[in-house]
């Protein structure tokens, strides 16, 4: 089986321009901040700045991320392989650490797979295919109990 996440360009354009905006305001606010005499504030003013220098280097790492790109999920018999923006990884099923299918709404015909492989988490969202989506999650997790011998 295989399935593809699509990931809008558009998105990762505008979060690392807000990035930017955070990074330069904090930049500029520290500037000021060092370049005027002492006042009352400043301690307060110093931890703001860090702040927004903080944020924007978050905001920036986060696009750079493997999951802020299209990522192809093929699920085969003893791995799966995630084609990624740049190359290809390739995780046994025993790899996953946590698995969770969740339904945001039961009104809605939509269901997201979680897969949690050490720190990093792959989001597959079935919109309109919650069917798909809740087989997928079953499949996943057969498979894992196999490889760790949960079953």
């Amino acid at each position: 089986m295989e399935h593809t996440v699509k990931k809008s360009k558009v998105n990762r354009i505008a979060m690392r321009l807000t990035a930017i905006v955070f990074l330069a305001v904090g930049a500029l606010s520290f500037y000021a901040l060092t370049s005027e005499k002492p006042h009352s504030g400043r301690l307060l003013f110093m931890i703001l700045c860090a702040g927004c220098l903080i944020y924007g280097i978050y905001l920036f790492a986060q696009t750079l991320k493997a999951q802020a790109y299209d990522i192809t999920y093929v699920f085969g018999d003893t791995a799966m392989t995630l084609k990624l923006h740049r190359g290809e990884r390739v995780y046994s099923y025993g790899d996953i650490t946590q698995l969770f299918y969740v339904v945001p709404n039961e009104n809605l015909d939509y269901g997201v797979v979680q897969i949690y492989i050490g720190k990093e988490q792959y989001v597959i969202p079935f919109m309109g295919n919650s069917n798909v989506g809740e087989a997928l999650y079953g499949m996943l997790k057969l498979k894992k109990d196999e490889m760790t011998g949960n079953a």
